[in-house]
């Protein structure tokens, strides 16, 4: 299971690239998975009505992995953990990481701060 970070989701629609290309294998094996952090990220900054609603199509079609109140507890007790150890990470970050844990997915980012999570799987793309 992968969880594609929004940064990367952004940068490939402003390259133009075809994401369901990119992600094929992917949502072919069902294999991805998103969250409400990563879906209001990427939609709020596409402009044009196709490109929203095949964004949507798109998430629509995979894993959702749904903020209930006991993942904020673990967004909240991760929040603390990294920030005792001066690992200042922004809210969404963290909220994005502790979906991943807990779809048991890797995280694909251009972020590397995502590294700095105890414990979460990570794929860094450059």
């Amino acid at each position: 299971m992968i969880l594609v970070d929004s940064c990367l989701y952004i940068r490939w629609l402003r390259e133009r690239a075809d994401i369901f290309d990119a992600l094929g294998d992917h949502l072919r094996r069902g294999d991805l998975a998103t969250c409400g952090v990563v879906r209001a990220e990427v939609l709020r900054g596409v402009v044009s009505v196709p490109a929203r609603e095949r964004m949507e199509l798109l998430f629509s079609a995979m894993h959702e992995v749904a903020l209930v109140p006991e993942l904020w507890t673990e967004v909240a007790e991760l929040a603390w953990e990294l920030d005792r150890r001066g690992e200042v990470l922004p809210l969404t970050d963290i909220a994005i990481a502790a979906c991943a844990k807990q779809a048991g997915a890797t995280v694909i980012t251009t972020d590397l701060h995502f590294a700095k999570v105890p414990g979460l799987k990570v794929r860094a793309v450059v």
